[in-house]
């Protein structure tokens, strides 16, 4: 069954992201390096908010796609300290890591 990491950055006034650098570098980056290991692929949005019109609690979601569960595991193991390494890079944000497995689409 296939795995999708969701990475949530949280929506805080004080913090930076530097959009620029998180698609150009960052994200191809970990395709890179996470391909290796079954990463098919990979998608980030820009949460602009509530349908209630509020303040959203995260900025950023980035959903990485992997073939299997097992995958993502062993793409953290072997490449998951220069990933993480490079977050200081484009945000101040700690990010949150889900990991969710594949059962519908539309």
């Amino acid at each position: 069954m296939s795995a999708v990491i969701t990475v949530l950055y949280p929506n805080a006034e004080d913090a930076t992201f530097d959009m620029d650098y998180y698609l150009g570098r960052h994200m191809p980056m970990v395709q890179e390096r996470f391909g290796a290991h079954g990463m098919t692929g990979w998608r980030v949005e820009r949460i602009t908010g509530t349908p209630a019109g509020e303040p959203a609690p995260f900025s950023v979601k980035a959903t990485l796609e992997f073939g299997s569960a097992e995958g993502f595991a062993a793409a953290l193991r072997a490449e998951g300290g220069p990933v993480v390494g490079d977050v200081p890079n484009f945000t101040t944000l700690k990010p949150q890591f889900l990991i969710g497995e594949s059962v519908g689409h539309g």
